[in-house]
């Protein structure tokens, strides 16, 4: 029992590597204790990246069970009611998106994200707004959120992801005046506390989860930061991940 807690995992995990390496033997008498160690030492010294390949692997494994926990941990606030939701509202696959209306990425990316649903009608989008560029951004955000009180967010959140330059209060007024909305409402509604909180519950739970830039995508465990090239393809991977084997974390 000594000679079994001086090996621990490690040894044994390598002694499982040592019989598989050199395959079918005829039935032998088990090694002595001794001879078991010095089997095991002779390997690692000929195959010294097994080490680092399994250190490797637990260090990922790990990884991955820590996200998964901490992702199960903040379930209701990353999927609960409340949260404006683009494409199906029932759909299978979420896809949660942390975003700035003046983040230059978050806009060169909207484009990716229709086509996205489009392509996947069982998939819906959940926008987390968090308003990090300061507050002009935090009070587009208010103006966007008091949009849906009329049934108008998908259009003034489409309306300004499509700005060119920076999005202020004033022209998220414009924008939503040009698409029919009530402003004497609109104002009044983006005035209400609830809706600064809304957005303050948003960069709290970014925060919680470490992130700390825009946009970042969340679908089941798996995240996407920025805007990189291969955004759709990764997106599509990861949504056909979620659709044939479901969701742990959602």
């Amino acid at each position: 029992m000594k000679r079994r807690a001086r090996y621990g995992a490690i040894g044994f995990l390598l002694a499982a590597l040592l019989a598989t390496a050199t395959g079918p033997r005829a039935e032998t008498p088990s090694p002595s204790p001794d001879g078991l160690e010095k089997a095991i030492r002779d390997f690692i010294m000929k195959n010294p990246q097994v080490i680092r390949e399994a250190l490797e692997k637990a260090e990922l494994d790990e990884q991955l069970a820590n996200t998964k926990r901490v992702l199960k941990s903040h379930r209701d606030q990353l999927y609960g009611a409340g949260s404006p939701v683009l494409g199906n509202p029932d759909g299978k696959v979420a896809i949660v998106e942390f975003y700035d209306y003046n983040c230059p990425y978050c806009r060169s990316v909207h484009g990716k994200l229709k086509e996205v649903l489009k392509r996947h009608p069982d998939t819906r989008l959940v926008l987390k707004d968090i308003a990090t560029f300061g507050k002009d951004s935090e009070a587009v955000g208010k103006v966007v959120l008091a949009a849906g009180k009329q049934g108008k967010l998908p259009e003034l959140h489409e309306a300004l992801m499509a700005v060119k330059g920076k999005a202020t209060e004033a022209s998220a007024f414009d924008l939503a005046r040009k698409l029919g909305l009530n402003i004497d409402k609109l104002k009044k509604d983006a005035a209400l506390p609830e809706l600064a909180k809304q957005i303050e519950d948003a960069r709290n739970l970014a925060n919680s989860l470490g992130v700390n830039g825009t946009p970042l995508f969340l679908i089941g465990h798996n995240g996407i930061p920025g805007a990189p090239e291969d955004l759709t393809e990764q997106i599509n991977k990861f949504v056909a991940d979620v659709r044939q084997n479901g969701c742990e974390v959602c």
